[in-house]
């Protein structure tokens, strides 16, 4: 997984940084999506995807409009996925829009343990 999720990053994010540097012609490039399906076929069996549920979504749109890797704006979704290789205790949030998967983004354990602390309103569901 961790080769494959280098090359989607790579190319989610060399816009962002021409974009940065000066020679992107200023604002962020819009995100680099691809079918969700695409995405998938390309990681391995042993790579699990789990959808976010609406306040585990809300919680990592913050820490996405928080942190400074991150371009200004919110994430390019209206909601995401958390994979995770078998073993691995580190994981990939995927922006999801439609049937698109969107500019992933790599977080550590220390997100994912608090991701499954985070409890919605009434009714709403707790998916990790």
């Amino acid at each position: 997984m961790r080769l494959t999720v280098f090359a989607v990053l790579s190319l989610s994010t060399i816009g962002y940084a021409l974009a940065a540097d000066g020679t992107g012609g200023g604002a962020p490039p819009a995100p680099r999506c691809m079918p969700m399906e695409k995405l998938k076929a390309s990681f391995d069996g042993h790579t699990h995807f789990t959808p976010l549920s609406a306040s585990q979504f809300h919680f990592v749109e913050g820490v996405y409009v928080g942190s400074p890797a991150t371009p200004e704006g919110l994430p390019p979704g209206d909601g995401a996925l958390l994979a995770q290789h078998d073993g691995d205790k580190d994981g990939v949030i995927i922006w999801t829009r439609g049937k698109l998967a969107c500019a992933p983004l790599p977080i550590p354990e220390k997100l994912i343990n608090l991701l499954g602390e985070v409890r919605g309103a009434k009714g709403e569901g707790n998916d990790l």
